[in-house]
């Protein structure tokens, strides 16, 4: 895993440096008293790095209270890449260096990327535990990238339903289902392998011992992964029924 350590403090300082900038500009701009559509866009630049910086600040917290850089730290490093790109592309978006439309489905890509990777990082924690776990999670991970890449073209392409047709929304819909299956499956299987192993730490609880796993239980992401898999099972069979039934 690559250490971003040094990358993420030269960013964090950025944000600083932009903070401040942006801060004076927009001072001097209301003291002048003159607004326009760049002023508008000053404004907004401003917005962005103090949402970015406040973004990035609650991600270090988090790290002080329960070690999420060690514990997720696949995740950790492409969600803060993510944040990054995030506020390149906010600030591309705002001075029209690319356009809105685009904005948008950057950031939709960014979401579904982000998704992918907490799940991926979640999932790897049940590894080498047992061969059946083993084989779910690997097969996990096969649906986690169809779901990612079956999705791309629906967010890129304009008119996608009618270009890539019905069966294609089926083929994502079963594919959804199955990779929001194999994962609730996986972390069902963990839990029953702690139990049985309980001197092995809780790496889904906070990678604390199984004695005080009643005192904190489930790490708040692997609770934010459960409840957007059953969403997404739920979804995918709701949408697939339904477009049968109207059919």
């Amino acid at each position: 895993m690559i250490n971003f350590a040094g990358f993420k403090k030269f960013f964090l300082y950025s944000l600083i440096g932009a903070l401040i900038i942006t801060a004076t500009v927009a001072v001097i701009t209301v003291l002048l008293g003159e607004f326009n559509e760049t002023t508008g866009r000053v404004f907004l630049t401003l917005s962005m790095v103090i949402l970015h910086s406040l973004i990035s600040l609650t991600f270090i917290w988090d790290d002080e209270r329960q070690n999420t850089f060690d514990r997720l730290a696949f995740f950790t490093n492409v969600l803060f890449t993510l944040i990054v790109v995030s506020f390149i592309t906010s600030i591309f978006g705002i001075w029209e260096i690319i356009p809105g439309k685009l904005v948008w489905k950057l950031y939709q890509t960014y979401f579904l990327v982000g998704f992918a990777s907490l799940h991926t990082d979640i999932l790897s924690k049940a590894l080498n535990k047992e061969k059946y776990l083993d084989l779910i999670v690997y097969c996990n991970f096969l649906f986690i990238g169809i779901v990612l890449i079956m999705l791309l073209p629906i967010i890129y392409l304009d008119k996608a339903y009618k270009l890539l047709g019905e069966f294609y929304y089926r083929l994502l819909g079963a594919a959804g289902i199955i990779d929001g299956t194999l994962s609730i499956l996986a972390i069902i299987f963990f839990k029953l392998y702690i139990h049985k192993h309980p001197e092995v730490q809780n790496i889904l609880a906070g990678g604390i011992p199984q004695s005080s796993q009643s005192k904190k239980g489930l790490s708040v992401w692997v609770w934010i992964l459960i409840v957007y898999l059953i969403f997404q099972v739920i979804t995918s069979i709701f949408i697939t029924g339904t477009k049968m039934f109207f059919k």
